[in-house]
């Protein structure tokens, strides 16, 4: 991933991003300096992996379906940070693909329910989260985002009017260790524990299912 055009875009695109959208933001001090590092982002919005670039004080790779990946348009994607898997896929060539990424000393950004809430709730997330975070041993930070659907809506073009101050939120939670293991209870307890983190941030209430993932052009 060609690392130097996500640090240019982050550099002069996230300030103004930031200033159109007025956010209130908590928290940037929890996201690492250095090294790599996971972002467990709640997802309600396609405006969620924006907001998050544009706020987070470091320059942020992200997670995207691998249709997002083709064409000119796809290729620009991957140039500025996408890493494109298949969605709801979570074997070992994508896990090692994205902890390639994270070992490289980069910020990624995941959104663990695996597709944009259909109902507000915050979903069950996937096991994607954990096994990433075990494979490059690096921290997760929990994110939780709040107004992003009023802004944008699922299923719907952005609301062509400029968010009013504070509408939409962003909070960064304090770093969480990677899990023991990879698999069993241990992962799932560990991978819960960061979901209640992501709740108690975005303000959701917590399904007790997974999210569906639908072919509908979302994340």
């Amino acid at each position: 991933m060609p690392t130097t055009a996500v640090h240019l875009v982050h550099r002069v695109a996230a300030p103004p991003v930031a200033r159109l959208l007025r956010p209130t933001v908590t928290g940037t001090v929890n996201v690492p300096a250095h090294g790599g590092v996971l972002l467990a982002v709640n997802h309600v919005s396609n405006l969620d992996n924006y907001l998050v670039s544009a706020v987070c004080p470091r320059p942020v790779a992200y997670v995207g379906k691998q249709e997002l990946a083709r064409g000119l348009f796809g290729a620009f994607n991957v140039a500025m940070g996408m890493v494109p898997i298949e969605r709801g896929r979570a074997d070992a060539s994508v896990i090692e693909q994205v902890a390639d990424v994270v070992r490289r000393g980069e910020v990624v950004a995941l959104f663990p329910e695996g597709s944009r809430s259909p109902t507000g709730q915050l979903f069950r997330f996937r096991s994607g989260l954990a096994r990433i975070a075990h494979a490059a041993r690096a921290d997760v930070v929990p994110v939780g985002i709040r107004g992003a659907a009023d802004v944008w809506p699922r299923g719907r073009w952005p609301k062509p009017r400029r968010p009013a101050p504070g509408l939409l939120e962003v909070h960064f939670g304090a770093p969480v260790a990677p899990p023991e293991a990879p698999q069993g209870r241990a992962r799932r307890v560990w991978t819960e524990q960061i979901r209640a983190q992501v709740a108690r941030l975005s303000g959701q209430t917590m399904a007790d299912s997974f999210a569906p993932v639908a072919d509908d052009g979302e994340r």
